[in-house]
C-alpha cells in the first residue's frame, strides 16, 4: 500500500480543515485519510494527514492531491507493506505512559467542528497529546443496519480525542482538557458512537450506540453470556 503522512503548519489548519471536508466523506473506496491535529517537531500543533491507499500503487493520485490543501511542512509517502504501515503507528503509544480517551460522532467537518478542533489544537495539554479524526464511510456505509450491531450506517467522521502524559505525573489538566473538548462538540455530534471506542461510563453514548439492534444483541447477550464473562465493550442496559 500506499501510505505516510502529510504536515501542514499550525497557520494553514483553517484552510486544510476545510480543503478536507468533501474529502473525508467522498473518494475511492480504496483510499482512507486519518486526520491528526498534533505536536509537530517544534512541539506545537500541526495538523497530520495520514492517508492509506490499498489500490494500484501507479494509481495513486487521491493520495497525491491531499499534499495540494496548502503548503505542507512536510510529505512522506512510500509504498510498503501493511505491517510496517500498522507497526509503525504502534510506536507512537510505548508503554509506561498514561491516556484518556474521549470519542465524538459528527456528521461532518463542519466550520463549528472544525472551530473546536482549532481549539483544542491550540491548547494540546502536552506533545504527546492529539485530537484524531476517523472516517466511517463507502463500504462501511453498504452493510444494512441489522446485519451487525453496530447502529450507525450512515457516513461520519469519530473525532477522537487523546490525552497522553507521562506515569509518576499529574493527569488532572489532561483529563480536564479531553473533558472540555470532548463536551464542547457534543452539542453538534451524532448519537452513539463506535462501540469500541466508548467507555463503561459513557453511558449517554452508550445507550444510543446499538440503535435499533439494541434489544436484539442484549437478548443475544444474556442467552449465550448470562455471567458477563465478556466486558471489554460496553452494552446499553436492559
Amino acid at each position: 500500500m500506499v501510505t505516510g503522512v502529510v504536515m501542514y503548519p499550525w497557520a494553514q489548519a483553517e484552510q486544510v480543515l476545510d480543503g478536507l471536508r468533501e474529502i473525508l466523506l467522498s473518494g475511492p473506496d480504496e483510499l482512507t485519510v486519518q486526520t491528526a491535529v498534533a505536536a509537530g517537531p517544534d512541539g506545537g500543533p500541526t495538523v497530520m494527514l495520514l492517508p492509506t491507499w490499498c489500490g494500484d500503487p501507479e494509481a495513486d493520485g487521491p493520495v497525491r492531491a491531499l499534499g495540494r490543501l496548502g503548503d505542507p511542512l512536510a510529505v512522506q509517502l512510500d509504498t510498503m507493506p501493511l505491517a510496517a504501515a500498522v507497526s509503525g503507528r504502534d510506536a507512537l503509544f510505548p508503554n509506561g505512559r498514561h491516556v484518556s480517551i474521549r470519542t465524538r460522532p459528527v456528521a461532518g467537518l463542519t466550520p463549528v467542528i472544525s472551530a473546536a478542533l482549532m481549539e483544542a489544537g491550540a491548547a494540546l495539554p502536552s506533545p504527546m497529546s492529539a485530537l484524531s479524526i476517523h472516517q466511517f464511510r463507502n463500504a462501511a456505509t453498504r452493510v444494512p443496519v441489522a446485519d451487525t450491531a453496530f447502529g450507525t450506517r450512515e457516513p461520519h467522521l469519530t473525532v477522537e480525542v487523546i490525552a497522553v502524559w507521562p506515569a509518576g505525573t499529574d493527569g488532572t489538566p489532561h483529563r480536564a482538557w479531553a473533558d472540555s473538548t470532548s463536551a464542547k462538540i457534543a452539542p453538534h455530534s451524532l448519537p452513539g458512537g463506535y462501540a469500541n471506542m466508548l467507555a463503561p461510563d459513557d453511558t449517554e453514548q452508550i445507550a444510543h450506540a446499538f440503535g435499533g439492534n439494541a434489544a436484539r444483541l442484549l437478548e443475544i447477550k444474556a442467552r449465550v453470556d448470562p455471567d458477563g464473562v465478556f466486558t471489554a465493550i460496553p452494552l446499553p442496559k436492559g
